[in-house]
């Protein structure tokens, strides 16, 4: 299909017709956070409601239906006026593609996967750090380097997805521990018709080795994912099993010899050594005056024991009841509480299981 697409695009007349467009979201809440144990913190978030960020994409038509296209997309921390990674502008996104209305979209370069951005589609609320990503972490806001991704057309409604990293690692040049590198592939579908979405994705990665006494795992996660607009609300619901780590490397730090081998983020050694993850989110939104009032509640059910203290991990739940009010097209004000049990806002899974609360009043703006 690739070969496909790319002779496609050979020979075609080049044509004037190219846009670029500018856009952003900057998104800054005020909020109280308290964790078990210590202190409430009093803090301005960034990215409360969506993530602040800036990009640039265009889309230049090359004749016969075939486009070429590009999209550039940075992080911004609101709250301290930098990028979220300074080493890296872009790091949400960074492709180059051609595209045809036959054969469907090929992409080059750094990008979500297809079973993040079509899995992730059915979230209601995108709190930070207490949106369908907290626990299915397959659909949270991650991205993969050296990835080439096709993203077919709509057949009746249903779209086919696959992507492939050939290293979503960060290893280091001089890096001799762990994998050589990490791979990472992605096969998704979905389908969207009126009122109806419906998600379904697989991803793995390859061996992952920590010690070399140790057969090496496959992190995989696999998703579910489907919601109705019933025009006085919109229920959506999801379900995910995550074996051997978190594929998008967007977990706790892990063992430091695979720190070292640039895959930090594969979650706790017990998860990575063979653990299980089953979670699920359900989740409902309802118009209300001119905004909307959302609710949602997810779970997630280890199958491990700690190893330090040879306790059974506790089952996880995060839920979240928010309002987003619009003043215009483009900003809105929300409000949100949210609570997590044996739930780490940074990593997901901790040994230490703890609970934590947290409050924001905030603005988002976009343009």
């Amino acid at each position: 299909m690739c070969a496909a697409l790319l002779a496609a695009m050979v020979a075609m007349p080049a044509q004037a017709q190219t846009s670029v467009r500018l856009y952003g979201t900057v998104d800054a809440a005020i909020s109280a956070t308290r964790v078990s144990g210590a202190p409430t913190q009093k803090s301005l978030l960034s990215g409360g409601l969506s993530d602040s960020l800036w990009g640039l994409q265009s889309r230049e038509a090359l004749g016969g239906d075939s486009y070429a296209a590009f999209a550039l997309e940075g992080g911004l921390d609101a709250a301290h006026g930098a990028p979220d990674d300074p080493a890296r502008p872009f790091n949400y996104q960074s492709w180059v593609g051609v595209g045809n209305a036959s054969l469907g979209e090929l992409r080059l370069g750094r990008q979500y996967t297809v079973g993040q951005a079509f899995v992730s589609a059915i979230e209601v609320g995108a709190w930070r750090d207490f949106g369908v990503g907290a626990l299915l972490r397959a659909s949270d806001n991650y991205q993969v380097s050296k990835q080439l991704s096709w993203r077919s057309p709509e057949w009746g409604g249903v779209q086919l997805g696959a992507s492939y990293s050939f290293d979503a690692g960060d290893a280091p040049a001089a890096a001799t521990t762990g994998s050589a590198t990490y791979k990472l592939y992605s096969l998704a579908l979905r389908y969207e018709d009126g009122p109806w979405l419906l998600a379904a994705s697989w991803e793995q990665a390859s061996a992952v080795r920590w010690d070399a006494a140790l057969a090496g795992r496959r992190p995989s996660a696999a998703q579910l994912g489907a919601s109705y607009n019933f025009g006085v609300a919109r229920l959506a619901a999801g379900w995910s099993r995550q074996r051997n780590g978190f594929v998008g490397r967007n977990g706790g730090d892990g063992p430091a010899q695979l720190q070292a081998a640039g895959l930090k983020g594969l979650g706790p050694i017990e998860f990575i050594d063979g653990g299980r993850l089953d979670a699920l989110y359900l989740a409902a939104s309802i118009p209300l005056g001119r905004g909307e009032f959302q609710m949602q509640w997810s779970q997630a059910r280890p199958n491990w024991d700690w190893q330090d203290s040879g306790a059974r991990a506790r089952t996880s739940q995060v839920v979240s009841l928010g309002y987003i009010y619009p003043l215009s097209l483009r900003t809105s004000v929300y409000a949100f509480a949210a609570h997590g049990r044996a739930y780490a806002m940074d990593v997901a899974l901790d040994a230490s299981q703890p609970s934590v609360s947290q409050l924001a009043f905030g603005l988002n703006t976009r343009f």
